[in-house]
């Protein structure tokens, strides 16, 4: 239920109070808990055209309220929320979210100050026992050394300023809190590949080791979940497959709400799989593997039979240097290049004491650091076409080239993609190609080049953009953001 600055979720044993990033900046405590056993009454005001009204819950220790913000007409949002409290803590409302016995994970979201992925400005943390939320935690933090800059756009996205985080810890702080919550436990996010690739650079920066962590995707069931004709959406996006799957409403691009919305989508889905047990035989019944976080690369969660066996067999792509950088972009920004050092132990140098010795070292670092093209260069390994692919879909029994940069994808991923719809992915422009696909690129590719010429020449190749190639892969649903 939403409140003014504040969110209250219902669980089977308590009532708990979330505070808007706003709210809690101001002073007021980020998460309550409110216990039934120690409710003693629940008390509740209505507003009015001009009065806020209020929701409070008595213990014998202290009063929690929330306010509702003035309005007209007869609805009563505050003593709605009192009945509901009440029937929930007597047992005769189910709480969001769907028992599935031994279904245990933890969700994690960030949120970035900018187009650099590692610029984690906000983590949220939410922990699943059963297929059931059993607590979660926020973090506003200062983005990593070299990463601090908030772009409009971001703020745009998610409400969140320097001001906002000027007295928040460090993100090495808040990612050693964040570890500690996550245990043992699976990190599972919307989309994980991102988040996952958000703190791996942003640790990389604040010179934080990372344990090896098993990584799961809501994103990836979700769409395993539509192929398989146990959901039917319009597409993948987070607040569509929460809705789809019957979790309350929430405030997209909260930290803490996102990732409790991606929670309640794996147990969603995992009720339309009729599946019981955990978390990764949910995957592994859906033929998935299991992605890994590492200091030195992301795994990505994919199907088991396309998976990579070690981080060579992502080629190019394995330390996703590409994905530090903006959409479209065909060089590295500024905020990036810097990142680009970071991931070289350069920057965590630039950090300390001797500024101008270290500024000399980052120099010197990036001299010899890689390329822009090395970022679109092509894997080592080429996959397999997927022979029970939909014969009927536009990549089935194609040969498909790609050029030019794919950013934030890596072109591994991209060729995985392909061969599970049936297509031949290739490295070079060849008598047997059928699709060139062109991605960003400052001018005209020699592969580009070539194909034109096979096409003067009578042959029969489609030149696709790159968007084209991310909406048939479903790879363009979910801004990282």
């Amino acid at each position: 239920m939403y409140a003014h600055g504040a969110t209250v979720e219902l669980t089977p044993t308590s009532a708990v109070i979330l505070r808007s990033q706003l709210a809690a900046s101001l002073g007021a405590p980020a998460r309550e808990v409110v216990a039934f056993e120690d409710l003693q009454s629940v008390e509740s005001t209505e507003p009015g055209p001009a009065a806020f009204g209020a929701l409070r819950l008595v213990t014998p220790q202290e009063t929690f309220t929330v306010r509702f913000a003035p309005r007209t007409g007869t609805t009563t949002p505050a003593a709605d929320a009192a009945s509901l409290i009440d029937a929930v803590r007597h047992g005769e409302v189910p709480t969001a979210g769907v028992a599935v016995e031994g279904l245990d994970f933890t969700v994690i979201d960030v949120e970035t100050a900018n187009d650099n992925w590692g610029s984690v400005c906000a983590i949220g943390a939410v922990r699943f026992r059963d297929g059931l939320e059993v607590e979660s935690r926020s973090w506003l933090c200062t983005p990593p050394p070299g990463m601090e800059d908030f772009s409009e756009f971001n703020i745009g996205i998610h409400g969140i300023t320097p001001e906002d985080v000027k007295d928040a810890p460090s993100f090495a702080t808040a990612l050693g809190e964040m570890l500690e919550f996550l245990g043992d436990d699976v990190f599972v996010a919307h989309n994980v590949q991102f988040d996952s690739t958000a703190l791996r650079v942003g640790a990389a920066a604040a010179g934080v080791e990372l344990p090896a962590i098993t990584l799961a995707c809501s994103l990836a069931l979700s769409r395993d979940a539509s192929k398989a004709g146990r959901i039917d959406v319009p597409n993948h996006k987070l607040p569509t497959m929460a809705a789809a799957v019957g979790a309350p409403r929430f405030r997209h691009h909260d930290a803490t709400e996102d990732a409790r919305a991606a929670g309640l989508i794996i147990t969603g889905l995992a009720q339309a799989f009729g599946y019981a047990g955990d978390i990764q035989g949910l995957f592994r019944t859906r033929e998935f593997a299991l992605g890994t976080l590492t200091n030195d690369a992301v795994m990505p969660v994919l199907r088991a039979r396309t998976a990579p066996t070690s981080p060579a067999d992502l080629g190019a792509g394995t330390d996703f240097r590409d994905q530090t950088r903006h959409r479209g972009a065909t060089t590295p920004s500024a905020a990036n290049e810097a990142a680009l050092f970071d991931l070289d132990g350069a920057l965590s140098s630039a950090a300390s004491a001797d500024s101008h010795a270290a500024r000399e070292k980052a120099e010197k670092r990036s001299r010899n650091r890689p390329a822009p093209w090395d970022a679109v260069a092509t894997p080592n390994t080429v996959p397999e076409p997927n022979e029970d692919a939909d014969p009927n879909g536009p990549l089935f029994g194609q040969h498909v080239t790609l050029t030019g940069d794919f950013d934030p994808f890596d072109k591994g991923t991209l060729w995985n993609g392909i061969a599970e719809r049936g297509g031949q992915a290739a490295k070079s422009v060849t008598k047997k190609t059928t699709i060139l696909v062109l991605g960003t690129w400052a001018t005209k590719t020699s592969k580009e080049k070539k194909a034109e010429e096979l096409i003067a020449k009578g042959q029969d190749i489609q030149l696709w953009p790159k968007d084209k190639l991310l909406a048939e892969l479903g790879l363009d649903e979910e801004p990282p953001f």
